[in-house]
């Protein structure tokens, strides 16, 4: 079995039903090929991951289809970051919606500091109240590289609470089998790996039980990677889901959430750090964020 070891992962932290559940066997059919029967070993992995990551959709979903487009998302947590570009200890809330706009607020001391990010436009509204406009000034390339980046780890973790709409057309998901980890991976997971065109890899370590007949019943992912890329300094990035709990009333759908997250980044063959440790105080998802919240704020300068 492969040993997780924890050490230390930055927040980047889920379409197709009736023709890829025709693909799903039922249970003897899949004792078969799980066994290596008449489709080989390698389709059987493939149908057996596809099998196990619909578990953990309906189970994320509660029974669910799940939600195959993720229009919007927010949430409020307390939480220690450890980016190179910001420290944090204490509340972040954070908005997303798609394709390309993100709000965040860090609150240190009862004093907010936020960043808007729409399409390529930046601002940072300081404690005080003002307002520096990024975008068109010599400083503000890294800050809005920077910022993108939080954009897209904060659509990635939309899709890990989601994950019906990390499916879809030339997407496989593979089984690779049984895996043990300690510390802040610990636990007896199943693991499969997905690929899609065009995308990362990212691999799934999932909790289950087993039924009478011994198959498996995947539950949540306490594990999701996304593969990174050493030669273009593109860091793997690990993210924990742990605690897992249902969601707010008032919700437009109905899904299970982690309380807890923390997030891991690793280059090449560096020893992972963690760059995130939080508690999720607050969740929304699809409910329509305020056109307003990603407008230029007011005293921009412009």
């Amino acid at each position: 079995m492969e040993n997780l070891v924890s050490h230390r992962f930055p927040l980047r932290a889920i379409a197709l039903v009736a023709a890829l559940l025709a693909l799903i066997p039922c249970p003897d059919q899949r004792t078969a090929l799980a066994r290596g029967g008449e489709a080989g070993p390698a389709q059987a992995n493939l149908v057996l991951g596809e099998q196990l990551f619909d578990q953990c959709v309906r189970w994320v979903a509660r029974g669910g289809r799940g939600v195959t487009r993720t229009t919007d998302f927010h949430i409020a947590v307390t939480a220690e970051l450890d980016l190179d570009a910001a420290r944090h200890r204490g509340p972040m809330r954070l908005w997303w919606q798609a394709p390309d706009k993100y709000r965040q607020e860090l609150t240190t001391n009862e004093r907010a500091t936020t960043k808007i990010l729409n399409g390529d436009f930046m601002w940072i509204v300081h404690p005080e109240g003002r307002v520096q406009r990024m975008h068109g000034t010599s400083e503000g390339a890294g800050a809005i590289r920077q910022v993108k980046e939080d954009r897209e780890r904060m659509a990635d973790l939309a899709q890990f609470i989601t994950l019906q709409s990390l499916k879809g057309p030339g997407v496989t998901f593979e089984f690779v089998g049984e895996k043990t980890g300690t510390g802040s991976y610990a636990g007896n997971w199943v693991k499969i790996t997905r690929r899609a065109p065009g995308a990362a890899v990212m691999h799934f370590w999932l909790a289950y039980d087993r039924d009478a007949q011994g198959a498996y019943l995947a539950k949540w992912p306490g594990i999701v990677r996304v593969d990174g890329d050493a030669r273009q300094k593109v860091p793997a990035e690990d993210f924990i889901l742990g605690s897992w709990a249902d969601s707010p009333a008032g919700q437009p759908h109905s899904f299970r959430y982690p309380r807890t997250i923390e997030a891991y980044s690793r280059l090449g063959t560096e020893a992972p750090v963690r760059f995130l440790k939080a508690t999720v105080d607050g969740i929304q998802l699809n409910t329509g964020i305020e056109a307003a919240l990603f407008r230029p704020p007011l005293g921009d300068g412009r």
